[in-house]
């Protein structure tokens, strides 16, 4: 198994910090791209798990950290909040083209990846970034949600109109217990951009084979949003899995010291997904 970090430049001058992970003995493989979540990072508890796994099978995993994320150079602690402050879903779109279109011009695994053959996987919010991008590329060959959102809207009319009041609103980190602040870029952005980030419109423009998996005891996201998603997909192809007694994350907490029944099935599930779609 190797692995290789990259740094990309975006629009904006930010950094967009990644891995690759593949055999050594692939040429012109088909590649997946992972998007993590809200206060998620790349390094997170089950993403490097994966990558490993789907790099094993035969692909090309590529995941990376949003600019805007909060992870800096210290790929493991939230050391930039005030990028995080001004991060948006506008921006996180214009991430992943950038990743993306690193791929297409083959200055990201030049010589490795199929550009013809990628694959977009993305958690909670990742997963709805990946359903708002794969609206406007047609070139997706497979899709895979877990535990996604099926809006962007998704604060009470209290904290709108605190955060309108003194320009920011924060939000408590669970697992680090950090102060983490939103500023009102983010609320401009829902406000400006509502079409544009309808998850729902997007999943009705769809064309790619698309999964979405979600468990049913989903603490954060709430499984009917799955099931939202799923009936309003344009795909002809695509599918719907509810993981009984699966939480936000499947039962794998950060870091990660072991799977869960759960989680093998979301591994399964998702593996033989891109398989069936992207092997050819």
């Amino acid at each position: 198994m190797i692995r290789k970090s990259f740094t990309l430049t975006n629009p904006q001058g930010e950094f967009i910090r990644g891995d690759l992970r593949y055999r050594q003995d692939l040429r012109e493989a088909p590649v997946v791209v992972i998007c993590h979540g809200f206060k998620g990072f790349k390094d997170w508890g089950f993403f490097p798990f994966i990558c490993e796994r789907l790099a094993d099978d035969g692909y090309i995993a590529i995941s990376f950290n949003f600019s805007r994320n909060g992870i800096g150079a210290d790929p493991l602690n939230f050391t930039e909040l005030e990028k995080f402050a001004d991060n948006t879903y506008s921006h996180e779109l214009s991430d992943l083209q950038t990743v993306l279109q690193t791929i297409r011009d083959g200055k990201l695994g030049n010589g490795l990846v199929d550009p013809d053959r990628i694959g977009l996987l993305g958690h909670s919010r990742g997963g709805g970034i990946v359903l708002l991008h794969t609206a406007t590329d047609e070139e997706i060959k497979a899709v895979v949600t877990w535990s996604a959102i099926s809006t962007v809207e998704r604060y009470s009319q209290e904290q709108i109109d605190l955060w309108k009041q003194q320009g920011f609103i924060e939000l408590e980190n669970k697992r680090t217990r950090q102060i983490m602040r939103l500023n009102k870029s983010l609320l401009e952005d829902l406000e400006k951009n509502r079409s544009k980030l309808d998850i729902l419109k997007a999943a009705g423009k769809l064309e790619s084979p698309a999964l979405i998996i979600h468990g049913d005891a989903d603490e954060s996201v709430p499984v009917e949003e799955a099931q939202r998603i799923y009936d309003n997909l344009g795909s002809v192809e695509r599918s719907l899995e509810i993981i009984e007694g699966a939480s936000h994350t499947f039962g794998i907490s950060h870091p990660m010291e072991s799977r869960t029944k759960q989680f093998d099935t979301v591994l399964d599930l998702t593996e033989s997904w891109f398989d069936r779609h992207m092997n050819y």
